[in-house]
């Protein structure tokens, strides 16, 4: 209760400071014109009386308040010149200013609260009656109206600011990404915009460290060079890209600078235990590697159609055979799946997928990995 009383008192505040010209005195209006005003305002209340009395139907009411109406801003804006010289805000103009402030200042308090606060978690005696405090369908509507201005505001870059991280909580990475890159062409890169268009283009990709992210993540070094975040995530690009010495090196590097309590420590010594294991493991596989190699292709042009199919199915039973027997090497479950895929076996390629997601369920860039293939394949993702 005391949060809600606070922010009413700073909302009041707020909306105080920003309203204070509409205290300043108008120039007083001449006699002739708050008549014809009077006059007009008398007209607007005989209509209707007319209409309630079924004088006139709705439609002449309408027509006749709208002809009135007319009259009545045209006055209105004949005083508002009369008065341009006073530094004040003309009459005619506050009620817009006020309806405009009165809507603007909440809407910008929301979406705050929606980009740093927690919308979707209940109040304890709200939690009770299990409902939420604020739906969905509401956020929905909200995250509407401000991306309807944004389509006929593009350079925007306070909005595309203030929604990034609205669509990176509601799981909206690819949109994420997007606004995130706006905001940091119209109103600079910082450290906040560059890491949260990383984090997105990331998770957008299923784990997979693009190039963009890359380059995000080394911006973010020139500004904060001892940045834990991107230092991690570049090693992990380089994971993935095969470089598993470089990777284990940075690793490495991390574990050896981090201390003892941080709560990415354990994250940073899985991956070395991981990487070190698949460096071992490298060691020990057959130089001829887990699949055919370029002397087997070329002996099997030799073959005849018949042939080399056969030969071809021996090498990938083979693949899978030694993968039944060994199930962690990640390259070679890539290979089974991308042969299979090629030689239009695609159930089987499925079935693989299937297995080599079995043999990784907590490590989310072999997970991310083997998602990125089958999107490439067309076996999903």
């Amino acid at each position: 209760m005391l949060l809600w009383i606070a922010f009413a008192v700073m909302t009041a505040a707020v909306l105080a400071a920003v309203l204070m010209p509409l205290a300043r005195p108008a120039r007083p209006q001449s006699s002739a014109a708050s008549g014809a005003l009077a006059v007009y305002r008398h007209q607007l209340d005989e209509i209707e009386a007319e209409r309630a009395r079924g004088l006139v139907d709705d439609k002449e009411a309408a027509a006749a308040k709208n002809e009135v109406s007319r009259r009545l801003l045209a006055s209105a804006d004949e005083i508002d010149r009369a008065t341009d010289g006073s530094g004040a805000i003309p009459q005619s103009r506050r009620a817009m200013v006020l309806l405009a402030t009165a809507a603007f200042v909440p809407l910008l308090t929301l979406a705050f609260y929606l980009s740093y606060g927690s919308p979707g978690l209940p109040s304890s005696r709200v939690a009770e009656r299990g409902q939420l405090p604020l739906g969905q369908a509401q956020i929905g509507v909200l995250i509407a109206k401000v991306e309807a201005r944004l389509r006929e505001h593009p350079e925007d870059g306070e909005g595309w600011d203030v929604i990034a991280p609205v669509y990176y909580k509601l799981g909206r990475f690819g949109d994420a990404a997007n606004a995130y890159a706006r905001a940091a062409r119209l109103k600079g890169e910082t450290v906040r915009r560059l890491a949260g268009l990383a984090e997105s283009v990331v998770f957008a990709a299923d784990g997979i460290v693009t190039e963009e992210a890359r380059a995000a993540y080394e911006k973010i070094l020139k500004l904060e060079p001892g940045r834990v975040e991107p230092r991690f995530w570049l090693a992990l690009a380089k994971e993935q890209d095969g470089k598993l010495a470089d990777a284990l090196a940075d690793y490495k590097g991390l574990l050896a600078e981090a201390p003892a309590g941080v709560p990415w420590r354990a994250a940073v010594e899985s991956r070395v235990a991981e990487v070190s294991r698949r460096l071992a493991g490298a060691e020990k596989v057959d130089p001829r590697g887990p699949g055919p190699t370029a002397e087997d292709v070329a002996a099997a042009e030799k073959l005849s159609p018949e042939d080399r199919a056969k030969m071809i199915a021996q090498m990938v039973d083979g693949l899978a055979e030694r993968l039944r027997r060994d199930g962690r090497d990640l390259a070679g479950w890539q290979r089974l799946i991308n042969a299979y895929a090629v030689l239009g076996r695609e159930q089987e390629a499925r079935k693989a997928l299937a297995e080599a997601r079995s043999k990784f369920p907590a490590d989310e860039t072999a997970l991310a990995a083997l998602a990125a293939l089958a999107k490439s394949l067309g076996l999903g993702s």
